[in-house]
């Protein structure tokens, strides 16, 4: 599917003059205040573009989705139900509430992942919720892991064991801890807070 949601990359640089102006240029100076301004407006765009492609994917329903619609449709189109359709509909319409917060959990993923890998070489802080439900915030840098799993320094065993892990648990992504200096996973599902190219992103965990 092609995705319609793209970089304005005018839009944005407008968007960092319009913060220049209301900032304190005075104080700052010119150069500082337009850094930040820019990872401000990019950060902005980005996420803007994370949420313009889950908002298209969520258009499109998903084959499940619509074969379980279909069906229900039909059977409450029956002007006469036996007792089997009364089961039935009951069990279509859990399925249906299963497939849609299947569908909603991905998109989420998607998002998340999209905006800790915006980074890249920069840090990242990721508020989440551990296995023993405490709350922790790790300083991550995707671009370190990266060079580890997916750089020319990385092993084949490596890059397969990132692929497989991927496939089989697809809420836990694989992240670089700066401060402890070695690949760690978060759970996707229990992130609450993304603090990323100066922007910050909440969720209900």
């Amino acid at each position: 599917m092609k995705h319609s949601a793209t970089y304005n990359r005018t839009a944005i640089m407008t968007h960092a003059w319009e913060i220049v102006r209301r900032a304190n240029v005075a104080k700052f100076g010119l150069r500082t205040i337009l850094r930040r301004a820019l990872r401000a407006a990019w950060g902005e765009a980005k996420h803007k573009r994370a949420i313009a492609l889950i908002e298209e994917k969520a258009q499109t329903q998903s084959p499940e989705v619509a074969r379980t619609r279909e069906a229900i449709a039909a059977l409450e189109g029956k002007d006469r139900w036996t007792q089997a359709d009364y089961a039935r509909i009951g069990v279509l319409r859990a399925a249906l509430r299963a497939a849609v917060e299947h569908e909603q959990a991905a998109s989420d993923y998607v998002e998340k992942r999209e905006l800790i890998e915006a980074a890249k070489g920069r840090f990242c802080a990721v508020t989440f919720t551990k296995k023993d439900g405490t709350e922790r915030t790790m300083q991550v840098q995707p671009s370190t892991l990266q060079h580890h799993v997916k750089g020319d320094s990385a092993t084949e065993a490596g890059k397969q064991a990132t692929q497989t892990r991927k496939a089989r648990h697809p809420h836990l992504l694989a992240v670089w801890d700066a401060q402890a200096r070695a690949p760690r996973s978060v759970n996707l599902a229990t992130i609450s807070r993304i603090a990323v190219n100066g922007t910050v992103h909440e969720y209900r965990a």
